[in-house]
């Protein structure tokens, strides 16, 4: 094992060669369909640079075969969807904040899900405006989320085929999404909508809640049956959530090694790669499990042997996913180590209970949301994360025109302050814009550097 490093896609590609022939030909995805040679994905990133990806050029990966197995996965997984109909699967596209609409989904033969909103880094991976500037053509401008770059997947109808099943949230959930998902319907897509109610936080009412969504659910699964010509089955259920379950521990089981470990055993970027699988699991839950033990079993090994990345010293607690993955290799390279992480899908944490009723058990585990509450609802798992993570500060990477941002922000800086941790907290910038970019590269140098003097003046007392 060679080791722990992070490299750029040039060593990547070189390094490749000496990943074995046999590990490569037999990394495959969609591994129910015979001698489908076309599913082998265990490349390099300079193989996805070559199709547009050319934010690959400027990051750092993780120089291990578990690593360069996610990333793989990862960027293959609009592939896998066209490949998926090619071979005559169903393909269910899931909108909004829904943690258990894939595992239902999933329990049906011969299907695959992916999330539309998670193309709101392509601009950032592509280095283009093209997805942004369709979506401001239809009406969504830089007023909004950068989910609107769905939107202008769903208009450009070339990112992904035309789902036979889209299903998205209204109610109590993300309203930049609800814009999306209005306008796609608007230019033809059929939508089939999921109802979450709002959930309050400060008078229980958890039964009323649970029962609301379980009738939801049982709506969700009579309009499958009717997509996918099939019955739904507990049998297949069942066997669905052990392995959604055992997929969820293995997340849970990573972010717990990263966080013990002496030295930082995988990078920010290999982590969230990892944590956002939980929303579909890339359109592949089987493939998807194999990639999180592989990564699982990696960073063990580095924990155990006292080994990982040398010179990130500073423990950091990430809040809100940064469209931009460049933020997190920069905040490596001054000397930080991103520790814990809340990322707004606190619905795809909680295991989901196998002994009750279907139904009421997916809503039993979607009451965990992160958005159908309070905003103190997520100060607390904020809190939390900080006290399991021992974090020496806190960076909000926050996005202009999401509406929880201005919500929230403030009250999470607060709430850490008050515990005597420092934040540095931003908004992502949209690709091309050199100039404001510029301004938080240098505001993160200030922030890490005020934290290593801080440090440092810990260890003198």
């Amino acid at each position: 094992m060679p080791n722990a490093l992070q490299i750029d896609f040039r060593q990547w590609h070189y390094l490749f060669q000496s990943i074995p022939d046999k590990d490569v030909e037999t990394t495959r995805y969609f591994r129910h369909l015979p001698e489908a040679e076309w599913s082998q994905y265990l490349f390099p990133p300079s193989t996805h640079n070559v199709y547009g990806n050319r934010l690959l050029r400027k990051l750092k990966f993780d120089n291990s075969q578990a690593s360069l197995r996610m990333w793989g996965f990862v960027l293959s997984e609009f592939e896998r969807i066209y490949r998926a109909r090619q071979a005559g699967m169903k393909v269910a596209a899931v909108m909004g904040d829904l943690g258990c609409v894939p595992t239902l989904i999933y329990s049906f033969p011969k299907v695959t899900v992916f999330y539309p909103d998670c193309l709101w880094w392509t601009p950032f991976m592509m280095e283009s405006k093209v997805l942004f500037e369709e979506a401001a053509r239809l009406g969504l401008g830089e007023d909004c989320c950068f989910v609107r770059a769905s939107l202008g997947a769903f208009a450009k109808k070339a990112y992904f085929p035309d789902p036979d099943i889209s299903i998205a949230t209204v109610g109590a959930t993300c309203d930049d999404m609800a814009a999306v998902i209005s306008e796609a319907q608007f230019l033809g897509t059929q939508m089939q909508y999921f109802e979450l109610p709002h959930r309050n936080d400060y008078s229980s009412n958890g039964n009323g809640l649970k029962d609301f969504l379980l009738k939801q659910y049982k709506k969700a699964s009579l309009i499958l049956e009717n997509t996918f010509n099939g019955k739904f089955s507990s049998e297949a259920f069942g066997k669905t959530v052990n392995k959604v379950n055992y997929a969820r521990n293995l997340i849970r089981e990573i972010k717990i090694i990263l966080a013990e470990s002496d030295k930082n055993p995988m990078g920010a970027v290999e982590m969230m790669n990892a944590e956002f699988s939980a929303l579909s699991y890339y359109g592949d839950l089987d493939e998807c499990i194999l990639c999180l033990q592989d990564m699982r079993d990696e960073m063990k090994r580095r924990r155990d042997s006292g080994t990982g990345y040398e010179g990130q010293d500073i423990r950091i607690l990430w809040i809100t996913p940064p469209a931009d993955p460049l933020l997190m290799n920069y905040i490596e390279d001054l000397g930080g180590r991103i520790v814990g992480s809340e990322y707004l899908i606190h619905q795809t944490t909680p295991v989901i209970d196998n002994n009750i009723d279907p139904f009421e058990a997916l809503a039993e585990a979607h009451l965990s949301a992160t958005l159908m509450g309070s905003s103190e609802y997520r100060v607390n798992l904020v809190m939390d994360e900080l006290k399991r993570t021992k974090a020496d500060g806190a960076i909000i990477s926050g996005i202009f025109g999401s509406s929880h941002c201005p919500y929230e922000t403030q009250p999470i800086m607060n709430a850490l302050r008050k515990k005597g941790v420092p934040v540095l907290s931003f908004d992502v910038i949209a690709p091309g814009k050199k100039k404001l970019q510029s301004q938080i590269f240098n505001r993160m140098d200030a922030f890490m550097e005020s934290l290593q003097a801080r440090k440092r003046r810990a260890y003198a007392v």
